[in-house]
């Protein structure tokens, strides 16, 4: 009788190892089965703002590409961040506003408004530029009108100081096409996106002449 239950204890226990192998293996396959589900966090409720496939310049079509252009060069032309290494790299030569102004534009900007984003860096202060208005070319005049505001952050780090907040007006004498540059190497221009370049400096846009209103 003794043996007749040994000889069942040892079944059983024979069962729970197999059982237990097979939940260690189990735990082993779901922890080498990984996979990764990637989720884009939504910056804003504006469609226009989230993530996603990237639109040709034929589907924004002419209008709405210059637009975003414009805006991004306003925005190159007057932020600043606490930050000196940043002001030195947007005054190269190869930098997105030098290739997407004229030389007398550039030089202009070099001498005036990057001696202002100099100071704000040192200081520490940010600055954030945008355009408030649609802009618009007025019959007859080579210039289109530009409206936008700069908000300036003057102390870093001391929420209780309200930025300070102006706006002004540019009339800007812009030559634009749809497409890309076809006056450079197409290899330059990859290596160019490659090494970090910014994209908005590759597209037919330069601005000739600026009028501060």
């Amino acid at each position: 009788m003794k043996k007749i239950i040994m000889f069942f204890a040892g079944l059983i226990l024979l069962a729970l190892t197999g059982v237990a192998i097979y939940l260690v293996g189990g735990i082993y396959d779901a922890g080498s089965n990984q996979k990764i589900y990637p989720f884009f966090f939504q910056p804003n409720n504006l469609s226009s703002q989230r993530p996603g496939v990237p639109q040709t310049p034929e589907y924004i079509g002419e209008t709405q590409f210059m637009d975003l252009l414009v805006r991004k060069y306003i925005s190159e032309y007057f932020y600043a961040a606490p930050d000196t290494e940043n002001i030195a790299r947007r005054t190269k030569a190869d930098s997105a506003l030098a290739l997407m102004s004229s030389t007398a534009v550039f030089d202009e900007w070099y001498t005036n408004e990057a001696a202002i984003i100099q100071q704000l860096a040192e200081n520490k202060s940010m600055r954030i530029a945008k355009v408030i208005d649609k802009i618009y070319q007025p019959n007859g005049s080579k210039y289109w009108v530009v409206n936008y505001e700069l908000t300036t952050w003057e102390k870093p780090n001391d929420f209780s100081i309200q930025p300070t907040v102006t706006r002004g007006t540019m009339y800007m004498d812009i030559s634009y096409e749809m497409g890309m540059i076809d006056n450079v190497n197409i290899d330059v221009l990859h290596n160019y996106l490659e090494e970090g370049g910014d994209p908005a400096a590759v597209f037919k846009f330069r601005v000739n002449q600026i009028i501060q209103g």
